[in-house]
């Protein structure tokens, strides 16, 4: 089973991780991909250069780094990408792209007045995904 994983640092994220990593040891052959994303500019054309000045790039690639060593504690490895987007929209192309079998999200990570105004990740994805969703509360 092919699944990805969005990481985002949160105790919600941690949980993903920690149930990715069951079904990672529950099925032989199985392998997890973390991703992390950082905010692009509104309107910005999808490149790398297009960073929101206010995201902290070293810090989603510590992030990434972090889920990695909690994944390698539970007896799993995964590889990892970091990607410049709108996050939901960047989780849903990637396990596209990938050909994932499951996407493992936590309920939420960002704060509740920046959810009110951009909406849940997890939201978003489940809404317009066509592939299983796993929502961690």
């Amino acid at each position: 089973m092919k699944i990805l994983v969005g990481y985002d640092g949160s105790g919600e994220a941690k949980r993903a991780l920690e149930w990715a990593a069951k079904l990672y040891r529950a099925e032989s052959g199985s392998s997890i991909t973390v991703i992390g994303v950082a905010p692009a500019l509104d309107a910005a054309p999808r490149i790398p250069d297009a960073v929101d000045p206010t995201s902290d790039l070293p810090l989603h690639e510590r992030q990434l780094a972090e889920a990695s060593s909690i994944l390698a504690a539970a007896g799993g490895e995964a590889e990892t990408i970091l990607r410049v987007g709108r996050p939901a929209e960047e989780i849903l192309d990637t396990a596209e792209e990938g050909n994932f079998d499951l996407v493992v999200l936590g309920h939420r990570g960002m704060g509740a007045a920046r959810r009110f105004l951009m909406g849940s990740v997890s939201e978003r994805v489940v809404r317009h995904a066509t592939r299983p969703v796993l929502v961690v509360p």
